[in-house]
């Protein structure tokens, strides 16, 4: 009689078993719980699944993208506005150094500018717009807002600009959460917590008296001598403020800021004068600002400072007199690397107080550990 062998059919039976619950693990792989944030504009917003086609109505944001993805600055970037271009183009230049395909993304207008397109967005089919937040007010007014979300493309407002110090750890775990990518965001998000710790720290321990008066010139230069533009009490306003200084611009401008003139300025008479400065060339002709950032050197940024603090009428300020002045990178105020700005102020302001912090060699270690770029540039300078 022939024997019968029963151990290949239980073996089938483990097969079918273990391949059911393959099935099963994959299921739920492929059914995981959406990802649901609240933006910066208080909106609850879901994505089925990470962002992997993104497009960012601030190019500026690609430092914010880089600290996530710290090897692929460019992962998952189908567009952007032309703000790199235009207002940045030394970043962009750095980052076109070591990946060149940059210049192949799309590019759009500003959506300051101009009104962003929905058709354009439709044809480029995200699964992600990311938008400055004081953009929404224009969104909801011109309609894109309600169109957008009728279309049924996810919306995520983020911060870097208005309220910088409020908003940044809340837009970079923003950002880490819908692109799943939580652990380089922590990463960031505790470096940058513990910087600016440490200054807000020594600097609640001075007198109100102690706290110097700082005027602060908006764009300076970029259209000449034309003076005076200034921050209120958001973007640079808090950079000073948690720096240790009184910010002129807050007692009389809410927010990103507006302009006085030289007669203002001169009564006003701050204790220090500081400026932003940026790579304006290209897109400005005529600048007479200080090129700060990623393109430049020292002797050049000095070169351009010091006609900047001869104009007629800042030059009687005691502050210019006594060469208290400062020249500091303007896209400080869109970026998550504003820390680096608070503590430059700090160490410019109370010199004994902060003589310990090195703001340079921390720019440099930013750089280093949490982006693509290879560090270059002069981000501040101060009178000679």
């Amino acid at each position: 009689m022939p024997v019968v062998c029963i151990r290949p059919a239980i073996h089938i039976r483990k097969i079918s078993s273990l391949f059911a619950i393959g099935l099963l693990l994959l299921t739920g792989i492929a059914q995981a719980a959406p990802i649901t944030v609240t933006d910066i504009a208080g909106r609850q917003v879901t994505l089925p699944q990470p962002a992997k086609r993104v497009m960012l109505a601030d190019a500026r944001a690609l430092l914010a993208l880089n600290i996530l993805h710290p090897q692929e600055p460019l992962k998952n970037i189908i567009a952007w506005d032309s703000s790199l271009k235009v207002k940045a183009p030394d970043l962009l230049a750095a980052y076109e150094k070591k990946f060149p395909q940059i210049s192949k993304i799309p590019t759009f207008s500003n959506p300051y500018v101009n009104d962003f397109s929905v058709e354009n967005a439709v044809v480029m089919k995200p699964d992600l717009i990311v938008f400055d937040i004081g953009l929404m007010a224009k969104l909801k007014t011109s309609g894109v807002l309600a169109n957008l979300e009728k279309i049924g493309i996810p919306i995520l407002f983020i911060d870097f600009r208005q309220q910088p110090l409020t908003n940044t750890v809340a837009s970079m775990r923003l950002l880490g959460q819908v692109f799943d990518e939580q652990p380089n965001a922590d990463a960031f998000i505790q470096f940058y917590q513990q910087r600016l710790n440490l200054v807000r720290q020594r600097v609640a321990t001075l007198k109100p008296e102690q706290r110097p008066s700082v005027f602060i010139e908006r764009s300076a230069g970029m259209k000449g001598e034309r003076c005076c533009n200034t921050f209120g009490k958001g973007s640079f306003g808090q950079f000073i403020d948690a720096a240790g200084g009184n910010n002129i611009g807050s007692s009389l401008f809410p927010e990103m800021g507006g302009e006085i003139n030289v007669e203002q300025m001169i009564v006003s008479n701050p204790d220090f004068y500081l400026m932003t400065g940026a790579d304006w060339g290209r897109g400005h002709k005529g600048t007479q600002a200080v090129p700060l950032g990623y393109a430049t050197d020292v002797a050049t940024a000095q070169k351009k400072l010091t006609p900047l603090m001869n104009r007629t009428g800042l030059n009687v300020l005691t502050a210019v007199k006594e060469k208290r002045v400062m020249a500091i990178y303007h896209q400080f105020y869109d970026t998550p690397f504003n820390f680096i700005a608070v503590e430059a102020i700090a160490k410019f302001l109370h010199p004994d107080l902060f003589k310990d912090i090195d703001p340079q060699a921390d720019i440099e270690m930013a750089h280093q550990k949490f982006t693509a770029l290879d560090y270059s540039g002069v981000f501040w300078i101060t009178a000679q």
